[in-house]
């Protein structure tokens, strides 16, 4: 692409801004695009591909074309509300949306493989999609990530690198990997690429009500500006008239954009809801000229509001993580203070599953928990066999249970024989064991 200010061009690597100070916008020849045509194809993010880059290849596992399910709670508030379930996807966030775009795009100029700087759904999703694509995925995660998605990633095979607090801290450090090992990035901070794979839930919900309000969880802002770009673009082909009012939602605790767009007091805090910890969004302009230039608002919820909207949504079968849970208190909120109307068509966007990030009281950290996870520490000191292992475990249990254990950790590719001596059988680590015990550890 060319910059419209200083017509610097652009090919692989499409920055937010370019060198002279202009953001840049992927645009299209949309005297071209006939919506009509998109009915015939099959669902997903590449039924709307005269608005997506061209590729040579797709790498894709089948995303987007996630339920839209209407909402019991709209029927106790008075008005029409939906929910739009990313978590849906195959990884079970939003972000394959952007991940497809990304490493389709990329390919060309990943033969060392691809990075990406996340707070954990975008680097679960590259894992997946670059394990498809036969290339290798390279994520840099903050030290404080979900648990849910490090195991998808080690699942994957990604290299895991942790760095930092918070995301913020990641996306500099991942641009200076790229360019130092010939990586593709497809951070969207780095590269604007994949956001136009993100805006396609915009033309789902265009199919399916044309919505007059869409509720947004905001972190980076890349979401929220993907969705807003999504309906400007059915502006300018003529499928809609006006934009709908796009809401952004944030905690009390870190609250960048909404603060700005409120004008109220910033927080930039920790909060509970891991995906929405953006201390410095780089996507905060774009993030608040879409709020603005769609005559939307912003929303600040309660950290402690967070367990009530993962509860309420699970109540309408919609199991999220923390970072999704935002919408239903801001929706109640705007609701009480009147901000609705009676027909209203109001969508409430969940972004990520709450598998990645629940657990049963830290509770027996997923399946790898409990007496697994203690069989792992042991075998980190030094290689032992079974009996040695029973004998080593704090609580007393039949040798046979561990026994079992021990086959569930090997099936696993956790631990593997290490070697025989007589009729004993020394286990160790795997390497996969070792990088899952790390990031229990960290």
């Amino acid at each position: 692409m060319r910059c419209p200010r200083c017509g610097r061009e652009y090919s692989s690597f499409i920055p937010p801004r370019c060198l002279c100070g202009e953001l840049l916008e992927i645009t299209y020849d949309y005297s071209n695009v006939d919506p009509g045509k998109w009915k015939s194809r099959e669902k997903g993010v590449w039924r709307y591909k005269e608005l997506l880059p061209e590729v040579d290849e797709i790498v894709t596992l089948k995303e987007g074309g996630t339920p839209l399910v209407k909402a019991k709670i709209g029927e106790e508030l008075n008005l029409n509300v939906y929910i739009k379930d990313e978590t849906r996807n195959p990884t079970g966030s939003f972000r394959d949306r952007l991940v497809t775009v990304g490493v389709s795009y990329g390919l060309p100029y990943s033969d060392n493989g691809f990075i990406v700087a996340s707070d954990g759904n975008a680097a679960a999703s590259l894992a997946a999609y670059a394990a498809r694509a036969n290339r290798e995925a390279f994520v840099v995660v903050p030290r404080r990530v979900d648990k849910g998605k490090l195991i998808q990633m080690i699942a994957f095979g990604a290299k895991i690198i942790r760095y930092g607090d918070s995301v913020d801290e990641c996306v500099d450090y991942a641009k200076e990997l790229a360019k130092l090992n010939g990586l593709y990035d497809i951070t969207p901070e780095n590269n604007i690429i994949g956001l136009e794979g993100q805006k396609t839930v915009a033309f789902e919900l265009w199919e399916e009500i044309n919505p007059t309000h869409v509720v947004i969880p905001t972190g980076s802002g890349s979401n929220l500006y993907s969705i807003y770009k999504g309906f400007k673009e059915l502006l300018e082909i003529g499928a809609i008239e006006e934009l709908p009012k796009l809401i952004a939602v944030q905690t009390d605790k870190c609250n960048p954009i909404a603060s700005e767009i409120l004008g109220i007091k910033q927080k930039r805090e920790f909060t509970k809801a891991l995906g929405l910890y953006v201390k410095d969004p780089v996507n905060r302009e774009r993030a608040v000229k879409a709020v603005k230039e769609s005559g939307g608002t912003a929303v600040v919820v309660r950290e402690d509001e967070l367990d009530l909207g993962e509860k309420l949504l699970a109540k309408e079968g919609v199991f999220v993580e923390y970072a999704s849970a935002v919408v239903v208190p801001a929706l109640i909120k705007l609701s009480n203070e009147g901000y609705f109307e009676k027909d209203d068509r109001i969508v409430l966007i969940v972004t990520g599953s709450g598998l990645k990030s629940y657990y049963i009281d830290e509770r027996e950290k997923f399946s790898i928990g409990g007496t697994k996870l203690k069989i792992l520490k042991l075998l980190k000191e030094k290689p032992m066999y079974g009996y040695e292992i029973w004998e080593n475990l704090e609580k007393p249990m039949k040798y046979q249970a561990v026994y079992q254990h021990i086959k569930e950790l090997e099936s696993l590719g956790l631990i593997e024989e290490a070697c025989k001596k007589g009729r004993k059988i020394y286990y160790k680590l795997t390497e996969k064991g070792q990088r899952l015990l790390e990031n229990f550890e960290e």
